[in-house]
């Protein structure tokens, strides 16, 4: 009842469902037509990634399925092989991992074992090899645990995704657990929100508000929405998850600014923060699955998703979503222009609630 009251307050906003299928088709058409636009990553990378998660949520819409076809050509050209990046310690980083949502997308569509073969291997190695490091962002070493707030979108999914395919506890054990710690060294209880790293806890913007940054939460708003598609209702975890979801829910819903996008900077005054678009498409689908799972309430937060949808559309020009902030971690300025790989995906994201 709760996803059909949001189509109906969608409907009398003239949001209708075709309306936001023309904009994210033409987003997804020119986004892949247009790879050479942003610099240039591995096609495991996790800005692609991010991209490639939205085009297959919005390849699950009806009349979308050829894009399942798109993602199944990038996996035979990576042989469905996860990230391996040389900037941060190998194997355990979040960011190589975030691929496998895609692939654990394909195989469910298509069925073929092979599609997760390479992402079952490397998080079994993690398994046998868990890091013992600090959640303190004091070097790369951190970052073989989930010791920022992107990492909770690039990575829990993934570890759940494959726990459920392969039916084996330990997968969920390890996400589970990891999660949690992230969880208690970064949200700030008092904001509902969380900070980006350890590097920000006590630090203040130029205006004395604290730094917790639009597209940082978008990241984890986004992910336990990915991972509440994961556990499904019943399971013994989903509550807890649950509960986080429902409080960082009502606080984003708090500061949308009145133009209808959430700033670089969540606190900083709307009158001096920054309008960002991948923050906004990643606090929009959350907050739209939200309401589509029945999770939190259509009549309040169906205006909050329409401002957010129309703020993305306003910044679409013929496919091309401008006002995304470019690779950072934190809040930082933003041109009209600027567009990103993971900006589309989000719009994709949020695009795919409003169809379905």
């Amino acid at each position: 009842m709760k996803a059909i009251a949001l189509t109906a307050v969608l409907l009398t906003a003239s949001l209708a469902p075709e309306i936001v299928r023309t904009t994210a088709e033409q987003v997804a058409s020119w986004q892949m037509s247009h790879f050479h636009e942003v610099p240039q990553a591995p096609e495991t990378d996790w800005t692609r990634a991010a991209f490639y998660i939205g085009l297959a949520r919005w390849a699950a819409t009806p009349g979308q399925m050829k894009y399942f076809d798109a993602i199944r050509e990038l996996g035979e050209r990576t042989g469905w092989q996860v990230g391996n990046s040389d900037w941060a310690p190998p194997i355990y980083l979040a960011d190589d991992h975030a691929i496998g949502q895609v692939y654990i997308a394909a195989y469910d569509h298509f069925g073929d074992r092979r599609m997760i073969e390479p992402t079952v291997q490397r998080l079994e190695y993690i398994l046998q090899h868990p890091p013992q490091v600090s959640l303190e962002f004091d070097n790369a070493e951190c970052l073989q645990r989930w010791c920022w707030s992107d990492a909770i979108f690039m990575g829990p999914a993934t570890w759940f995704g494959i726990a459920r395919i392969q039916k084996d506890q330990r997968f969920r054990d390890y996400a589970d657990r990891e999660f949690w710690a992230t969880k208690d060294f970064l949200f700030d209880s008092q904001e509902h929100l969380f900070y980006r790293d350890s590097r920000f806890i006590g630090k203040t913007g130029a205006h004395g508000e604290k730094i917790l940054w639009g597209r940082g939460n978008g990241w984890v708003l986004a992910g336990l929405a990915n991972i509440l598609r994961e556990l499904r209702p019943g399971d013994p975890l989903r509550e807890k998850y649950v509960n986080l979801f429902v409080e960082i829910a009502d606080r984003v819903a708090s500061l949308q600014r009145p133009d209808g996008f959430w700033s670089t900077s969540l606190l900083a005054p709307p009158e001096v923060g920054t309008p960002e678009s991948s923050c906004t498409g990643f606090l929009t689908y959350g907050l739209a699955a939200g309401v589509r799972m029945g999770l939190l309430d259509a009549k309040r937060f169906s205006p909050v998703i329409e401002q957010g949808w129309r703020a993305l559309a306003s910044a679409t020009v013929n496919g091309r979503l401008g006002r995304v902030q470019q690779i950072g971690d934190r809040p930082d300025a933003v041109q009209i222009t600027d567009t990103q790989l993971y900006g589309s995906g989000a719009l994709l994201l949020a695009a795919s609630e409003l169809v379905h």
